[in-house]
């Protein structure tokens, strides 16, 4: 029996002709200059690039109508511009936080199940200060940024992680059972926000937020670091009320 011939579909052809034309710009793409440069007609390549859209995967300029790939594309490609790009919007904010609150903040991402580092701002007043290394790997199960990610994954993804991860007690704090780390996921997703207390490392404890996309995808987390000894419950709440003020309006 011979094999049925498969055939080439078309329309994928062309959303990979308008994404390689648009990973090779250097700016933002006019409608016009993507249905050029692809031979795609006008009316076809809007219509596929509001389907990127509305996964996430395109952006465009509410002023101009130029179309770019957003960073949620970027994330998934790996880009090495990646970080650059995102340190470069989330830092005013950042600077903002670290301003009022007088504590040090963190910028992080989610790479091969572990928590990674990629900007760092400290307290310029204190004397007690808490300093995360840019590039300084985390486990996700212990960091208040890592439990985040965790909050985000589908049941499945979840016991993948459970299953090819070991919960070491980093600290006398540390989550160890699975049992206690899905109740604690479960105050996360409910509350918006996660907490850790001294379960990464004694004497610090961090209070992170989602960074999210259009699609409410989870692309990076705002976190704020501080000794534990001025850690009360006060300062907690207020450091939580400032990180979302501070975000209210912002999206990747």
């Amino acid at each position: 029996m011979e094999e049925k011939q498969l055939k080439i579909n078309h329309s994928v052809q062309k959303v990979f002709a308008i994404i390689e034309i648009m990973t090779a710009a250097k700016s933002p793409m006019t409608l016009n200059d993507i249905s050029k440069q692809t031979t795609i007609p006008k009316a076809t390549a809007s219509r596929l690039l509001y389907t990127l859209m509305t996964l996430g995967y395109v952006q465009q300029n509410p002023k101009t109508a130029d179309y770019s790939l957003s960073l949620k594309f970027k994330l998934l490609t790996n880009s090495t511009t990646i970080n650059h790009d995102i340190v470069s919007l989330v830092r005013p904010y950042m600077q903002q936080i670290s301003s009022e609150l007088n504590e040090a903040t963190c910028l992080s991402l989610c790479d091969k199940q572990e928590l990674v580092y990629i900007e760092s701002i400290d307290s310029q007043d204190n004397l007690l200060n808490v300093t995360q290394k840019i590039g300084k790997r985390a486990p996700l199960y212990c960091t208040g940024a890592g439990k985040l990610y965790l909050s985000k994954m589908s049941e499945e993804e979840l016991e993948h992680y459970l299953a090819q991860t070991q919960l070491v007690p980093l600290t006398n704090q540390t989550i160890v059972t699975e049992k206690a780390l899905k109740k604690e996921l479960l105050k996360v997703r409910e509350q918006g926000f996660s907490i850790d207390d001294e379960e990464c490392e004694l004497g610090v404890r961090c209070v992170a937020i989602p960074l999210m996309d259009q699609q409410q995808t989870l692309l990076a987390t705002l976190s704020v670091s501080m000794p534990a000894i001025r850690a009360s419950r006060e300062k907690t709440n207020q450091t939580v009320e400032v990180l979302k003020n501070a975000t209210r309006n912002f999206c990747l």
